[in-house]
């Protein structure tokens, strides 16, 4: 890496995440780069030997960015952190393919359809999820769910679909390169994690005008609260989810309203390129301060 490093004599050089971090700091220092900097993509981890290793390497950098609020807040208490190095840039999505193309039916024509986009893993606190769509499913009996993405949980959630005797109201779909088109055709994003940073999935959403119920998790309720455009209830409690899924299903005005904001909000905060305006402008102010 030092090497590669030296030989492409780039003027900034950005890591992302720990591993990045550990291994690309030092040999980007080395070489003499002038403006290193790292972005975690999620918040503090719970192992304190992660995130020693991490801050002794962030040390090497100008800037460490934190992709929420949330996010930064963790990190600054983390084991070795450095505070003063911390800066927060939103994450920016691209809008989704297909998604404007999609004619969205009326929502009183089909099922009324919830979507989730994400890894199967336990952060994402999918059986929440499930287990909120039994209980509201019992008050729409014509509830649906599509879940986007793949994992190590599958095997777990397929059980547990057939547990909760769901089958006729959840779908697990895979892996999806049309994530647009599917969420043209959903009524409401929902997203059950524990844990988060600032999921490009719920960014996705709100560019496809869709209204969202999110966990109090990482930066989601700095965005759904900031927008205007869905519900925040607490992580893992599917009683909770359940009841903001019904209460928005049952209201189509609503629904609507959230909609338009949850677009506006998208194109006024987390385009592709004003995040790409903000890190062009961290590394100009970087630079300019080596010169």
């Amino acid at each position: 890496m030092l090497r590669a490093i030296r030989r492409a004599r780039p003027d900034v050089v950005h890591c992302h995440n720990i591993a990045a971090t550990v291994m690309g700091a030092p040999a980007a220092r080395l070489s003499g780069v002038p403006c290193l900097v790292s972005t975690r993509h999620g918040s503090a981890t719970r192992n304190p030997r992660f995130e020693r290793k991490f801050w002794l390497a962030a040390r090497l950098c100008d800037c460490v960015i934190a992709v929420s609020r949330a996010a930064a807040a963790r990190l600054a208490v983390a084991p070795w952190s450095r505070p003063d190095k911390l800066t927060v840039i939103l994450n920016g999505a691209d809008f989704p393919a297909s998604a404007a193309s999609s004619r969205k039916p009326a929502i009183t024509a089909r099922p009324f359809t919830l979507i989730s986009v994400g890894r199967l893993h336990r952060v994402k606190d999918f059986p929440t999820l499930l287990r909120a769509i039994a209980i509201a499913a019992r008050a729409l009996p014509d509830l649906r769910l599509w879940i986007l993405g793949d994992g190590p949980e599958r095997s777990r959630l397929e059980s547990l679909i057939a547990e909760l005797r769901i089958q006729s109201h959840a779908q697990l779909l895979g892996t999806r390169q049309d994530v647009g088109r599917w969420l043209a055709q959903a009524d409401l994003f929902v997203l059950a994690s524990v844990s988060e940073g600032l999921p490009l999935a719920l960014l996705e959403a709100l560019a496809a005008g869709l209204p969202a119920v999110v966990t109090e998790a990482g930066g989601m309720p700095e965005v759904v609260q900031c927008c205007g455009s869905g519900v925040v209830v607490p992580p893992s409690q599917p009683e909770a989810l359940a009841h903001a899924i019904v209460e928005l299903a049952r209201s189509p005005d609503l629904l609507q309203s959230l909609s338009a904001r949850a677009r506006q909000c998208y194109l006024r905060h987390f385009t592709l390129e004003r995040m790409a305006s903000d890190y062009s402008a961290l590394y100009l102010h970087i630079l300019s301060g080596c010169s």
